[in-house]
């Protein structure tokens, strides 16, 4: 019974490590999109999102099957919850992809405001997208000294998401026929910001899974 548990946990597992590459490519795609105008590449994220939708309900069935058949305890039992957690966390930050998407759409069709007025979006995407991409090696390889490095993180994405804020503030009194341009703006930048808490959300439960240590709600070490 444990052999067959082992190997179906596994598998889990592995379907896990794919989806999160698959979220990670479509949050690139969708800021790809929207740097560059293709409405083409965001409706592909957008039609990708269903499949997205599609397997993480198929990934949740699976850990419940698990659950009812095999009654796992103690690391096994943990291993499984964290699997749960995380699986809705990627299905949730593939959303804010789609958002990023469909903000895309949008902003194609806007009149562009002047140079100095466009937003640049490249220091808090590089954040952001380290932390998915380290988060997929978390994932990958347990590693929870990787995961509190993608934790500290956070706090500049969060920073970075309030200078956006107050830029769009002032770009909105001093270019008022821009307006929904820069609303576009500071929206992407809390899809950003969220998707960086959700990369947070998911190594807190790899640490969990790991260490058996709650850290929600506590200051790193």
């Amino acid at each position: 019974m444990k052999a067959h548990f082992t190997i179906e946990l596994e598998n889990i597992l592995q379907r896990i490590r794919i989806q999160g590459t698959r979220v990670a490519e479509a949050i690139e795609s969708a800021l790809s999109s929207f740097r560059e105008g293709d409405t083409e590449r965001a409706e592909e994220v957008i039609r990708a999102d269903k499949f997205i939708d599609q397997e993480e309900i198929r990934i949740e069935e699976e850990c419940l099957k698990l659950l009812a058949l095999y009654q796992p305890v103690a690391t096994d039992l943990r291993t499984l919850i964290s699997v749960l957690k995380i699986n809705t966390s990627l299905e949730r930050m593939a959303d804010f992809g789609c958002h990023m998407a469909e903000r895309s759409l949008h902003t194609a069709n806007l009149p562009q405001p002047p140079p100095d007025a466009i937003f640049d979006f490249a220091p808090m995407q590089k954040t952001v997208l380290s932390m998915i991409h380290d988060t997929l090696t978390v994932i990958s390889r347990s590693d929870v000294d990787l995961a509190y490095s993608v934790i500290a993180r956070d706090n500049t994405v969060d920073a970075m998401r309030r200078e956006h804020r107050a830029r769009a503030k002032t770009a909105l009194h001093q270019h008022p026929d821009h307006a929904d341009y820069f609303l576009e703006c500071h929206g992407l930048a809390r899809d950003l910001e969220r998707a960086a808490d959700l990369s947070t959300d998911i190594c807190e439960h790899i640490i969990y899974m790991r260490t058996a240590r709650i850290i929600r709600h506590q200051e790193e070490p």
